[in-house]
């Protein structure tokens, strides 16, 4: 997939070169750079499996697992075939962001409509793998994940690197997982315990499935016979 940004002209009558920027190119250049960071923000990853018949599917859904490990992100693995909005819209409550694993002509560009920010595979390597910061100048944006499975995940094990980078779009610092798994940073040196349950997240959500108590609290319609015949003439009621 070509996406036009730049045009470089040049006037050999004039001997010079002319650059023209693309607004519209820019303008997604942007959206999808901002998708990044909501990636990077989020707690909960959705990997949507768009179609199983893309070659190299298992190494991406395994690539991506260990992506959001080292990134210390939550991940779900998801298979509904054709994406659309209602869909996507019944994990909208428990998963922050979508990255979409499909072929590079399923790529989905606009997801305005959806209620999740819907990213690329190569997007996502963008947001959860530190070796891919200067992506932009050594290969551009790229819609095939295939070129990327072998690609070495980097961590911030260097001590020289900084303890968190702040978040273009809420501001706040985001703090590396290995600093709080080592005991380093605030999250860490907090002493409170706080009890949690499955059952206290599943009373907090506003619809909770169907009532299976429903049936013993109201009696069910009486069944009564009906018309019997054919239609030139029916007999009973």
């Amino acid at each position: 997939m070509t996406i036009l940004t730049l045009t470089t002209l040049c006037s050999p009558e004039h001997r010079k070169i002319y650059t023209f920027f693309s607004t519209r190119s820019c303008r997604q250049l942007r959206r999808r750079l901002f998708l990044v960071e909501k990636l990077k923000d989020a707690n909960t990853v959705g990997l949507v499996v768009g179609s199983v018949g893309v070659d190299q599917h298992k190494e991406a859904v395994q690539r991506m697992r260990q992506l959001c490990k080292a990134a210390g992100k939550k991940i779900y693995v998801i298979s509904v075939g054709k994406i659309n909005v209602p869909k996507l819209s019944n994990f909208s409550s428990d998963i922050d962001v979508f990255v979409l694993l499909s072929c590079p002509f399923g790529v989905l560009l606009d997801s305005g409509d959806y209620y999740r920010p819907v990213l690329s595979f190569f997007e996502a390597e963008i947001a959860l793998n530190p070796s891919k910061s200067h992506w932009a100048a050594d290969s551009g944006w790229r819609a095939d994940f295939g070129r990327h499975l072998q690609d070495q995940i980097a961590t911030h094990s260097n001590p020289e690197v900084q303890e968190g980078d702040v978040s273009l779009i809420s501001g706040k610092v985001r703090a590396r997982p290995e600093i709080i798994q080592n005991g380093e940073g605030p999250e860490a040196q907090k002493t409170t315990v706080a009890l949690y349950s499955a059952g206290d997240y599943f009373a907090e959500r506003s619809w909770k499935g169907l009532d299976d108590t429903a049936a013993t609290v109201t009696q069910s319609t009486v069944v009564e016979e009906g018309r019997r015949g054919i239609a030139q003439g029916y007999q009973g009621k």
